[in-house]
């Protein structure tokens, strides 16, 4: 069965199997870098706010082996999983206050988020943009994050520049930013996954002559918005007494290098974009470009 007509027959079973005054929709949403991913909404009449069950992954377990029945019973396991947090009064999940208190920056790729952009507040740098995210919590729903439309601005009586400074207080608090050796990242990622033996790593960084950092911040998500913060990029300049060159590696996070080590920038563009096309996936991808952030007068410019 294709993927359309997987969602038809998926909405159908489903919409058999809840509630009379229950609603079944199937509808894209709209993710980082214009990726689509259709989501199914089950609402009820005494619902706030509805579950997105997205039916992307479950299609490919399904494509697995996984029956049209056990995908069903899979929604609605999640649904009702959900059903505590529908209740919530949306004000207390978002209003201006917590706007003004979690706001952040998260950084993304302008030309793949061109038509988002045009929706949500933003600040356009180079061929990147920085867009403004709320962190969320609830003991019913956990923690999330909730991007802020052009249309929160009106609604809950906020300007642009009260989001802007907010998000420029609260980010490096709430995300305070990591600067770490590229080998101590994967150790830890290692050892988070299991291994724990990662004598090779060390001995492959000491094999270069020119040791790569990694600029991220303390809970590895959404990092990669320190290669625009001037602050963080002076001091890590300072301690290199350098120039510096910024790689994305994904938008949770950017490798640095000194730019006394590189005469030509366009190397280090190879391997971003090797990178990109081998290690990152669409949704994460940030860019090509590599970045040049001056000591002296602290600008920041595309190099290759």
């Amino acid at each position: 069965m294709n993927y359309s007509c997987f969602l038809k027959d998926i909405a159908q079973r489903v919409r058999e199997r809840v509630s009379a005054g229950c609603t079944v929709e199937v509808k894209s949403m709209r993710k980082n870098n214009g990726i689509m991913l259709e989501c199914m909404i089950i609402h009820r009449a005494e619902d706030t706010v509805s579950a997105n069950i997205y039916l992307n992954q479950i299609y490919e377990k399904y494509l697995d082996g996984m029956t049209m029945d056990q995908a069903v019973e899979e929604i609605l396991f999640a649904w009702h999983s959900a059903m505590p947090a529908m209740q919530i009064d949306a004000d207390q999940l978002i209003n201006a206050d917590i706007i003004r208190s979690q706001v952040v920056y998260r950084l993304v790729n302008y030309e793949k988020n061109a038509e988002l952009l045009g929706t949500v507040p933003h600040k356009d740098l180079l061929d990147l943009a920085l867009v403004y995210y709320v962190m969320v919590h609830n003991e019913e729903m956990g923690d999330g994050a909730v991007m802020v439309q052009d249309h929160f601005l009106e609604y809950y009586g906020l300007t642009l520049e009260e989001v802007d400074e907010a998000a420029s207080r609260n980010t490096p608090v709430l995300l305070p930013a990591d600067f770490i050796k590229i080998a101590d990242l994967l150790r830890e990622f290692g050892e988070k996954s299991g291994a724990y033996t990662y004598s090779d790593l060390t001995l492959e960084e000491e094999s270069v002559q020119t040791p790569l950092y990694v600029l991220t911040n303390k809970f590895r998500m959404f990092g990669a918005y320190y290669m625009t913060d001037r602050t963080v990029l002076r001091k890590i300049a300072d301690q290199m007494d350098a120039d510096l060159y910024l790689l994305p590696s994904s938008v949770h996070e950017c490798m640095v290098v000194s730019a006394d080590t590189w005469e030509d920038p366009q190397d280090l563009a190879v391997m971003v974009q090797e990178i990109n096309r081998t290690q990152v996936s669409e949704d994460e991808y940030l860019a090509d470009s590599v970045y040049r952030f001056s000591r002296e007068d602290e600008s920041l410019v595309i190099a290759a």
